[in-house]
């Protein structure tokens, strides 16, 4: 009996068996997406008058990916201070849908210093979901938001 067994014919069948493991191991898993790159959106901060919409110019700028992210405004007298004085205020959980338009995030605040509001921030006390798009006004508290740019 004649053996067909060749070095050509074995390195052949080695090399398919090793291309097969490869594929079986790291080709094969329910998440073949690509890593998501981070997203800045900038959204607009409006006023209405009747059915117009008037841009304040305090846009909020988030950033896909990151952890807590804060900004201050100017607060005039609260039960804070008898005078003018800032607020501060922070997000976290900020995701973005291509897809929809549609920014989300959980909103903390407002604090009365910087340190304050990271510690609250960063241990997600009291947290108010926010949403904005491209096409609507979306109502917070005594003003209306919408995403202005995407980048």
């Amino acid at each position: 009996m004649r053996n067909n067994f060749s070095p050509k014919t074995y390195l052949h069948n080695f090399k398919f068996l090793f291309l097969a493991t490869t594929l079986l191991i790291f080709g094969c898993s329910d998440d073949d997406s690509e890593p998501t790159t981070p997203a800045t959106i900038t959204v607009g901060v409006f006023l209405i008058n009747g059915t117009t919409y008037t841009d304040t110019n305090k846009d909020l700028i988030f950033t896909t990916g990151e952890a807590c992210q804060s900004w201050s405004r100017t607060a005039q007298a609260d039960v804070h201070s008898t005078g003018s004085h800032d607020h501060f205020n922070a997000a976290r959980n900020v995701t973005y849908d291509p897809a929809s338009g549609t920014i989300t995030w959980i909103e903390y605040g407002p604090e009365t210093t910087q340190a304050a509001i990271d510690v609250t921030c960063e241990a997600g006390v009291d947290g108010a979901p926010k949403i904005a798009n491209k096409t609507d006004y979306s109502a917070d508290k005594n003003f209306f938001l919408q995403i202005k740019l995407v980048e």
